[in-house]
């Protein structure tokens, strides 16, 4: 970690410049998330039913997830000086996109998802296969979910939470995989829907994932990506991807084959369960949408 000290400045026109002179002080410190964040148990609830609200939070559908809170002090991702070293929060958290879907998720009814083998992508804590899952409603719950993600560690929380659910251990895996080419060798069978949940937070992210929805869902199968426009740009990106991320994203997607059915969009603040604005405020849903595409 590092400590700038700047001269102080009330011109609010400089208040972002650092003097030439700034002393920088190294802390020194061991580049562990453990240090700095603990994981924690959180309720998550459904929106109340539209024909059902009478007030009453025991009789809400609902489910627990453990996680660490983003904007700890490691900034959710850092790198030690050496680089054989990584600590990296980010699947230890829980993002907007997944509350998105757990909003949204009553609008996935007319896509036939209910009772089909579903493998989430990018899993992290498995905030969305559990949504998927604990939902009350039967036309949209999986047959079973294979919770996947290249972080161990993550995927060790995604398991607890899938304890602290009470799921049987019959109706889910949990499997380590990394996107790309080989993925189809190791998906862990063939699947019919593919879930993925603000995970394309680079653009370089988007082939690799779409490689590997291409070889997990069949023909018909449908892929549901909640989205949230907050992907980093790297050199050599598409000025496309600049100008319009969505845009892209979907066109990229037709050259796996899989074609765009809908988006689903926030809708306005009034209308969100409060206790999802708890976690993420209704502004972290700008811009988004769960796209959902079917494969050719």
């Amino acid at each position: 970690f590092t400590q700038v000290h700047t001269m102080s400045n009330n011109n609010p026109s400089k208040a972002e410049q650092v003097p030439n002179d700034a002393e920088e002080e190294c802390w020194d410190l061991p580049a562990d998330f453990n240090l700095y964040a603990k994981h924690e148990v959180g309720r998550v609830y459904y929106p109340a039913k539209r024909d059902c609200d009478d007030g009453d939070d025991t009789a809400r559908n609902s489910f627990f997830i453990e996680c660490i809170i983003p904007n700890t002090p490691l900034d959710i991702n850092n790198k030690s000086q050496s680089d054989s070293v990584r600590y990296d929060a980010t699947g230890h958290c829980v993002w907007a996109g997944a509350f998105l879907l757990i909003q949204c998720i009553p609008e996935l009814r007319e896509f036939d998802v209910g009772n089909k083998r579903l493998i989430e992508l990018g899993c992290g804590t498995g905030i969305g296969g559990l949504a998927m899952m604990l939902v009350d409603d039967s036309s949209i719950v999986p047959a079973s979910v294979c919770f996947t993600d290249n972080d161990p560690d993550a995927l060790g929380v995604c398991e607890r939470n899938c304890m602290l659910n009470k799921l049987s251990e019959k109706s889910y895996s949990i499997l380590e995989l990394a996107w790309g080419k080989d993925a189809g060798e190791r998906k862990g069978g063939c699947f019919d829907v593919a879930l993925a949940t603000d995970v394309l937070y680079d653009v370089d992210l988007i082939e690799p994932l779409f490689t590997t929805v291409s070889r997990c869902i069949p023909s018909r199968g449908i892929f549901i990506l909640s989205h949230i426009p907050r992907a980093c740009y790297n050199e050599g990106n598409p000025p496309e991807a600049v100008e319009d991320l969505e845009k892209y994203i979907i066109g990229q997607a037709e050259n796996y084959n899989l074609y765009l059915e809908t988006i689903i969009r926030p809708p306005k603040e009034d209308e969100f369960a409060p206790e999802i604005l708890d976690w993420c405020p209704w502004t972290s849903f700008a811009g988004g949408g769960i796209i959902v595409f079917r494969r050719a």
